[in-house]
């Protein structure tokens, strides 16, 4: 038997995350602009997977190979913006909470509008025009998911007015409107206004109600 100086092996590296081949990323890219471009043209409903191989150059199998079925697309496309924007965000803190500032754009909120801007096409089929307004319900799932992690992830002491799921509920319906709102405007106000515009509805309301940001003790 091992004495007690005995050390256990140790645990192998975890293996980097497999990248994807450049010829699949085109193709799966290449599909979902066509779907795009599909939806814009007749309605998301009209759209069949024969219609988006053929915009996008591709044979049947071929999309067959990469996508189940057209809503796959969207599932699929819609994980990819969610990583993005993650990789990006800044983890709040009690310390960074206590000295936000409502009328200067966070970071945070900057890279949020921005994100939905770069892809505004997306955002304005599900939240505007309708013609994917059937994915409304997925991105305020997600939206609610990322929003319900960052408090179980709180290292400080939460002290909520009101049950936190009726503040995510809340703050989801704040920031969909908002949204909304916003990729209807012509010309758009710029990330960091409308950033300003969400975080003194945020500072006013559900911020307080939850116990944390600035004067909050």
């Amino acid at each position: 038997m091992p004495n007690s100086t005995t050390r256990p092996a140790p645990r192998p590296a975890p293996r980097p995350a497999p990248r994807i081949d450049p010829r699949v990323d085109r193709t799966r890219q290449a599909i979902w602009h066509s779907l795009m471009e599909l939806s814009r043209e007749k309605g998301f409903a009209s759209v069949s997977v024969a219609d988006i191989a053929r915009c996008a150059g591709i044979n049947r199998s071929t999309f067959y190979a990469h996508f189940p079925d057209k809503e796959a697309v969207i599932r699929d496309e819609l994980g990819r913006l969610k990583r993005e924007l993650r990789a990006r965000q800044e983890v709040p803190t009690p310390l960074s909470m206590s000295t936000f500032d409502p009328d200067t754009p966070h970071p945070n909120a900057v890279r949020w509008f921005e994100h939905v801007g770069d892809n505004a096409d997306f955002y304005g089929a599900v939240l505007v025009s309708g013609e994917l307004a059937g994915f409304e319900r997925e991105i305020e799932a997600q939206i609610r998911s990322y929003a319900a992690a960052r408090l179980r992830a709180w290292p400080g002491t939460l002290k909520p007015e009101i049950p936190l799921d009726a503040l995510i509920a809340a703050s989801t319906a704040l920031n969909i409107g908002l949204l909304r709102w916003w990729l209807e405007q012509h010309p758009r106000p710029s990330p960091p206004i409308v950033a300003v515009i969400q975080q003194r509805l945020m500072a006013r309301g559900v911020l307080p109600l939850l116990g944390v940001g600035p004067g909050v003790g």
